[in-house]
């Protein structure tokens, strides 16, 4: 198959850009809605925490940790309608939250929805790297940089939208979710980072060209194990803020849309971080990136949980800059040391660590309960301190943006 014009690939790339803006303002409705589901159907609850803990695990083990089988599946089944069903499941079930009639209706909807959300992330990952005009790198920053930008303003949008006309119109929030689905297969095709077309993936030439899972692995274990524990401890202190932040500020007082306001803020400052760390990541090595990232973003991240007004929304915003700077860095990384499992590279440093550190949250809220949620916060700033101390077992990546050949370093 000739390859497509610029122009069409470049419009193909900000329509996934788009898409993955839309699924992501439905994904990460659940922080902005947790504490109106527990007023309403879990009221008197002794363990709040617990159980906010358990919808926050559940959702995140189908949303994220189960990205691994479906880069595993989608390595094999190559459609494009991964991506229409992960949208269309993602804005229909999470719309109907607030029409749910009982808390295990609440969890039978997150995982449902979460399952879309998993069939969408490798898929759309993978396809940002192959239509990327710079580089990988760039983008796979452009893609994470959609998502974001959707995590942080479209909650906050809906949550404007829920209080000035009623929470009963949330269920009409899944229509443009729905639209943008039917259009995917319309607008995408699928492509390959490594030049490799759909035709000749079913070619008898392929077992040769496509290595064992472990063959594939081995070599390069050690450093896409320590890539691995670096995800899953930021996005730990991501989903902790992210998700018990709006119940720390819910306790402060704080009204729906003043907390979804901050937390549009926190997750704005991901899509900064994400933007600045793939531009410099052509400029600067991936190592240094990892360690600035790792190290800076904790004390900045604690300071502003300790403090009020500006002061408190200026840290709050730079810890997460700093923080989300190395994300791409993570996945193009593993990426490239898997150049034939592109999917399952993508699945672990994206939906794997997410979905590890979402599970973790049930512990997190049980000791929420049991220390009170200030102090958790507190411990889950300092995790990236831990994910700097592995950036040792990591090699090759001195030079940024997908100019050196990062397997034969690893």
């Amino acid at each position: 198959m000739p390859d497509r014009p610029r122009h069409s690939l470049n419009r193909q790339l900000y329509f996934l850009t788009f898409l993955h803006t839309v699924i992501d303002t439905y994904a990460t409705l659940l922080p902005h809605l947790l504490p109106v589901l527990l007023a309403r159907l879990a009221a008197g609850t002794a363990a709040r925490y617990t159980l906010a803990g358990a919808l926050i695990s559940v959702y995140n083990f189908f949303s994220a940790l189960n990205q691994i089988f479906f880069g595993w599946l989608e390595d094999r089944v190559r459609s494009i309608h991964f991506l229409t069903f992960g949208v269309a499941s993602t804005a229909v079930c999470l719309s109907l939250l607030n029409a749910a009639p009982s808390i295990w209706v609440v969890f039978l909807l997150l995982i449902a929805g979460g399952t879309g959300v998993a069939a969408f992330h490798p898929l759309g990952t993978v396809q940002a790297a192959s239509l990327a005009k710079k580089s990988q790198g760039f983008g796979v920053s452009i893609f994470l940089t959609g998502g974001n930008l959707g995590r942080a303003a479209g909650p906050l949008l809906i949550m404007l939208f829920l209080v000035r006309f009623g929470w009963s119109m949330l269920a009409w929030c899944m229509i443009p979710g729905l639209l943008l689905a039917l259009l995917t297969p319309k607008v995408l095709e699928l492509r390959y980072p490594t030049a490799r077309s759909p035709e000749m993936s079913h070619t008898s030439s392929r077992p040769n060209k496509r290595s064992a899972l472990r063959e594939s692995i081995g070599p390069y274990f050690r450093s896409l194990l320590a890539l691995y524990l670096i995800a899953v401890l930021r996005t730990l202190t991501m989903i902790g803020l992210e998700n018990f932040l709006s119940l720390f500020l819910d306790e402060r007082g704080y009204s729906n849309v003043a907390r979804s306001a901050v937390l549009a803020l926190f997750l704005l400052a991901g899509t900064v971080g994400i933007v600045i760390g793939g531009s410099l990541s052509h400029r600067i090595s991936r190592r240094r990136m990892l360690l600035f990232s790792l190290i800076v973003s904790p004390p900045l991240l604690f300071l502003s949980l300790h403090s009020t007004g500006a002061v408190f929304l200026t840290l709050l915003f730079l810890g997460n800059v700093v923080l989300s700077a190395s994300t791409s860095v993570n996945i193009v990384w593993a990426q490239q040391l898997l150049p034939e499992r592109e999917n399952i590279a993508s699945s672990l440093m994206m939906g794997g660590a997410w979905g590890v550190g979402g599970v973790l949250s049930i512990p997190v809220g049980m000791l929420g309960d049991r220390f009170g949620l200030a102090h958790v916060l507190d411990c889950l700033t300092v995790l990236p301190l831990i994910g700097a101390a592995l950036v040792v077992f990591l090699r090759g990546g001195t030079i940024g943006g997908g100019h050196e050949d990062e397997r034969g370093k690893a």
